[in-house]
């Protein structure tokens, strides 16, 4: 029998056992974390980028057995996404290349995929999951059709979809080491993942009551290395909302109880609090610029914090006109401060050397995260539609959102107005976009994304100047055109969707973020939204607010250097 069409892979990393097997699975589970490396039949990329793609491969599929892997296996994993599924139903794709009576079928892939062999054939899938979805889901059944005596697809590999899916993309989610209610995520230079916790694993925490988490550290494979339940602490911190940064050598992170935590990148040690020179408020976004400073946004003092060449023991407080609720920050390669602010529609942006010259671009009411591509243009995410409030049913404003809403005093106060709102307005299914502001500070676009955005949170560029969203209550993670349409599909320009990403292990989100191998690492931040304002006791439930863990979404996005220090940064 020839198979000249087929052609299949297993990657492997530097704790391969002595078998090895190559097969339709392995090649699924080798291509998802490497598509973005994939030349042919070659791995090309960075260092850190190998090692990232190489190390996940297992947690897919075990390449000595050449069946699923363990994290695929847990509970965490198989019982809550179409995972597995999705790859079963691709590996009887690329399986029609191996059969001669299926010759119609690999015909077919290779053309839907515009390929010359089924390895090509993966790599595109897996680059562009969303693409062909339909045609490529119906040549499945067609070429496995159900047994009347069975009614099962009797010569494909279960469990397979019954149903036509979004997309082909794989998505995990990574437990332990402290992760509950993740905020911001940031990856280091080695291709670690951190991020502060909202709250501890095992409490009964929530917006009303609650114990604040330490500081979670993945490794490049999704491996949890940070202590079980507490997190990296030992600087007496109680929690982290949106507030993890990272810098040359140092994690960083600003709590609910005014303290700036630092580790080291190495081992995780507690090197602070750091010291900063008046009194600070409860903290949230964390930027690094080029130079090495590093801003953290004061959000209940209206305080912007520096910390030259990244010292934590020379924080200064900067008054900063015009901010009310500072919460995301972005730097650009002007040395220049973006800033947006949780309590009033303005995005104000001052150089880091005259930090008292402010210029400001008016956007909608309740800005959140904000980030800057290689051409120097911000992009962040908009709770409302809104330059007063939130328009909501019967062109009323919903609670929570308020026409002129007041600053509260804890971070926790305006998490339970956010958490009000969702719940006590259930029908409401999309609020919220993203404005795009030129370089010299004017809104160039704005309502991107409106229609799908619900409630935008997190925003990442990735090294084709694309934009990623976390959105939160429409728990997915957003794909966005950016102004280079070059880098687009067909048919697509700056501001245009995509795609929405979803999964059952994507959860109510805060934030999507890319790594050097095109990988994209998003946050759990709550899990069940009715049981967040835990006033008293909810039974069963008391420990279901938080998010559970952290997602990896496989070769999706174009790769980036990590750490962010500036605006994105592309690895070639």
């Amino acid at each position: 029998m020839e198979a000249d069409k087929l052609s299949m892979l297993t990657v492997l990393d530097d704790h391969a056992s002595d078998s090895i097997k190559v097969n339709e699975l392995t090649t699924i589970g080798s291509v998802w974390p490497n598509a973005q490396q994939l030349q042919g039949d070659l791995l090309k990329g960075s260092a850190t980028a190998l090692s990232i793609g190489s190390s996940q491969v297992k947690n897919l599929v075990n390449q000595g057995t050449g069946t699923f892997g363990d994290t695929l296996l847990n509970g965490s994993n198989l019982l809550n996404s179409e995972t597995a599924a999705r790859i079963n139903v691709l590996s009887n794709l690329l399986a029609l290349c191996g059969s001669k009576a299926q010759s119609n079928g690999c015909n077919q892939l290779l053309k839907l995929t515009g390929s010359d062999d089924t390895l090509a054939a993966m790599t595109s899938i897996a680059r562009e999951p969303w693409r062909n979805v339909k045609d490529l889901y119906r040549l499945f059944v067609k070429s496995y059709p159900i047994d009347p005596n069975t009614q099962l697809r009797a010569t494909a590999t279960k469990p397979y979809l019954l149903f036509e899916p979004k997309s082909f993309s794989l998505s995990l989610r990574f437990e332990g080491g402290g992760a509950l209610a993740l905020g911001k995520v940031m990856i280091d230079h080695k291709g670690n993942a951190w991020s502060g916790a909202n709250w501890m694993p095992g409490s009964q925490s929530g917006v009303i009551n609650s114990i604040g988490g330490g500081v979670t550290r993945f490794g490049p494979d999704g491996t949890a290395i940070s202590p079980a339940i507490t997190g990296y602490n030992g600087q007496g911190l109680n929690g982290t909302g949106w507030g993890t940064g990272i810098s040359e050598k140092y994690a960083w992170v600003g709590t609910f109880n005014n303290r700036v935590g630092v580790f080291s990148l190495e081992d995780g040690e507690a090197l602070g609090p750091a010291t900063i020179d008046e009194p600070v408020g409860e903290l949230q976004g964390i930027a690094t610029a080029r130079n090495g400073d590093v801003w953290i946004a004061d959000n209940t003092s209206n305080h912007m914090i520096h910390f030259p060449d990244g010292d934590y023991t020379k924080g200064k407080r900067l008054s900063i006109p015009g901010l009310k609720g500072p919460f995301g920050v972005a730097v650009d390669d002007q040395n220049r401060v973006w800033v947006s602010s949780s309590f009033n529609n303005k995005i104000t942006v001052f150089s880091a050397e005259e930090p008292d010259q402010t210029k400001t671009a008016e956007v909608y009411l309740g800005t959140r995260g904000i980030a800057v591509d290689s051409t120097g243009h911000a992009w962040v995410a908009q709770q409302t539609n809104s330059t007063k409030g939130a328009p909501g049913p019967g062109g009323k404003i919903p609670p929570g959102i308020p026409a002129n809403p007041p600053q509260p005093k804890t971070i926790m106060q305006e998490f339970t107005a956010g958490a009000e709102y969702y719940i006590d307005n259930p029908k409401l299914t999309q609020t919220g976009s993203l404005a795009v502001i030129s370089p010299d500070i004017k809104v160039v676009q704005n309502n991107v994304a409106e229609g799908i955005a619900y409630i935008p949170w997190g925003v990442s560029i990735d090294g084709k100047d694309n934009v990623w969203v976390g959105n939160l209550y429409g728990q997915s993670l957003i794909h966005i055109c950016g102004m280079k349409p070059e880098n687009c599909p067909e048919g697509k320009t700056t501001g245009d969707v995509i795609h929405n990403y979803q999964s059952g292990v994507i959860q109510i989100t805060t934030d999507v973020v890319v790594d050097d191998a095109g990988n994209l690492w998003s946050a759990n931040n709550w899990f069940e939204g009715d049981t967040v304002i835990n006033k008293t006791y909810t039974g069963r439930t008391s420990t279901f607010p938080g998010g559970q863990g952290i997602v990896v979404t496989y070769g999706v996005a174009a790769p980036v250097q990590s750490p962010l220090m500036g605006p994105v940064r592309r690895t070639d």
